[in-house]
C-alpha cells in the first residue's frame, strides 16, 4: 500500500473558491437558453450535443471535464439564473450541458434521467436522494454526478466533499491495518435496483489506470448485511473510520448551494456527504436538487473489481429501464 499523489489528493482547507467556481456568463447563459427552449417537452434521450450548440460556453465545459478527470476531480458552475427560468427549461439546460460532459444515464429501473433530491417525507430509506436531513459520505455509482440546485434549505444543507486520496493517505498513515480491510473491500447490495449482491467483495480503494480510485456506498454495503454477509467488529471499525477522517476540520470542503448552482464531482476521486439541514415549512419550498448521472466513455476503465452491475443502461453505467409491456 502507496499513498495516493495527484491533484486528485487534496485538502479542503487549502482549495480556494476561485479555483472551483465557474463563472457562467449572462451571454453564456442566453445561449443555454435559446439552445434548450426548442426541445422543452420533448425526450431528452434525443437530444445530441451537435443539436445543443453552445460554442461560448463550451471551452469552459471541456477545462470542467479535464479538472474532474485530471484535476481535484469537482467543479461547480454557477450564474445561471434558475429562479427566473420555468423548470422544464432549466431541466433541459441541465441535460444538455451533461451531453458535453459525457453519457447521462438512468437511475433507477423507472428510466428517470433527472433525480429530484428532496425530502420525501416517507422514511424511505433504500436511496439517499429521497431522504431530508445529513447524509454520510458516499459515492455514487457512476464516473461523474451533478447537482443542481433548484430551491435552498431554509438554514444548512451544505455539501461536504472530500478527497478520497487524501482520507485513504490519512488512515494508511494512521491505521494501515484498516487500510488493508479496506482494500479487500465488502459486499454490496443492488436490491434498490432490482439487481444481484456482488459476489465477490467490493475494495473500496484500488489503484486505477493513473489514480488511486475509491467505491464506498455504506448504504449498500448494510443492505447486503441484511442479504447474508456480515461484517467482523474490524470490517465495522474500517468503515466508521473513513467518516471519522473525512469529517475532520480541514480535510472536508463545505460547498453552499445556491439557487442555479450546478455542482460536478468524479465518483472514482471524490467522496460527498450533506450537512443537517432545515426545511421550510411549506411543501412547495423544500430544498430541491436536480441529479444528474454521467459515464465518461472517453476515461480508462474502472480497476475490475469495482465493476459488478449487471443490468447497465449506457456507457456501461447507470440502471438499465425495466422494458414496458
Amino acid at each position: 500500500m502507496q499513498a495516493a499523489r495527484g491533484s486528485a489528493v487534496w485538502r479542503g482547507a487549502d482549495q480556494d473558491a476561485r479555483d472551483w467556481v465557474v463563472p457562467i456568463a449572462a451571454d453564456e447563459s442566453d445561449e443555454l437558453v435559446q439552445a434548450a427552449s426548442p426541445w422543452v417537452g420533448r425526450s431528452l434521450d434525443a437530444l445530441t450535443p451537435d443539436q445543443f450548440a453552445i460554442p461560448r460556453l463550451l471551452p469552459k465545459l471541456l477545462t470542467a471535464v479535464h479538472t474532474l478527470r485530471h484535476g481535484s476531480g469537482f467543479v461547480m458552475l454557477r450564474g445561471l439564473p434558475a429562479q427566473r427560468l420555468p423548470q422544464e427549461l432549466v431541466e433541459v439546460i441541465y441535460w444538455g450541458i451533461g451531453l458535453h460532459l459525457g453519457v447521462g444515464v438512468s437511475q433507477s429501473a423507472a428510466g428517470d434521467r433527472l433525480g429530484h433530491v428532496f425530502d420525501r417525507g416517507t422514511g424511505e430509506k433504500e436511496r439517499y436522494y429521497t431522504r431530508g436531513g445529513a447524509l454520510e459520505f458516499h459515492m455514487d455509482p457512476v464516473d461523474v454526478v451533478g447537482l443542481l440546485c433548484l430551491r435552498t434549505a431554509l438554514a444548512g444543507g451544505a455539501s461536504r466533499i472530500v478527497s478520497a486520496g487524501e482520507v485513504h493517505n490519512l488512515i494508511l498513515a494512521e491505521r494501515p491495518d484498516l487500510l488493508r480491510i479496506l482494500y479487500r473491500g465488502f459486499h454490496n447490495s443492488r436490491r434498490g435496483h432490482g439487481q444481484s449482491t456482488s459476489a465477490e467483495p467490493v475494495p473500496v480503494f484500488a489503484n486505477g489506470a493513473d489514480t488511486l480510485e475509491c467505491y464506498f456506498l455504506p448504504e449498500t454495503i448494510k443492505q447486503a448485511v441484511e442479504e447474508g454477509y456480515p461484517l467482523s467488529a474490524l470490517d465495522q471499525e474500517a468503515i466508521a473510520f473513513i467518516g471519522e477522517v473525512a469529517n475532520r476540520p480541514g480535510v472536508y470542503l463545505d460547498m453552499d448551494f445556491r439557487v442555479g448552482d450546478i455542482q460536478f464531482l468524479s465518483n472514482r476521486t471524490i467522496l460527498h456527504a450533506r450537512t443537517d439541514y432545515v426545511d421550510p415549512p411549506e411543501p412547495e419550498r423544500k430544498r430541491h436538487l436536480l441529479r444528474l448521472w454521467l459515464m465518461m466513455s472517453q476515461w480508462p476503465p474502472r480497476p475490475a473489481a469495482m465493476v459488478f452491475h449487471d443490468r447497465v443502461d449506457q456507457a456501461g453505467g447507470g440502471v438499465r429501464p425495466l422494458e414496458r409491456h
